[in-house]
């Protein structure tokens, strides 16, 4: 039985988690630039999409790890979700994230 090629498929189809298509606000500190504010979306269980708000704002390097929190709507009243994230993906619009989930 083959085997499918996994660089043949789209990165969408490569995941081994499934995404959710929930939106929160995330914002990243960054020790050049301040506190970078993303919205994160396509979320799974160990990483997420960080869409930049404004085209201005910085992109942290692929391979560097970052402080993220994670910001629940304001009517829930529970505090920002910390997690360290490596930076896997850059495009013009964003940053792919890694969780860096320690047992």
């Amino acid at each position: 039985m083959n085997k499918p090629n996994n660089a043949a498929l789209k990165p969408s189809d490569r995941r081994s988690d499934p995404r959710m298509s929930t939106r929160l606000e995330a914002t990243i500190n960054d020790g050049r630039n301040g506190t970078l504010a993303f919205t994160a979306s396509g979320f799974s269980r160990t990483g997420a999409f960080l869409l930049r708000r404004d085209k201005a704002t910085a992109l942290p390097a692929v391979g560097s790890v970052v402080q993220l929190a994670i910001h629940w709507p304001l009517e829930t009243k529970l505090k920002p979700v910390r997690v360290e994230a490596k930076v896997i993906r850059q495009t013009e619009d964003g940053i792919g994230v890694q969780f860096e989930i320690k047992p």
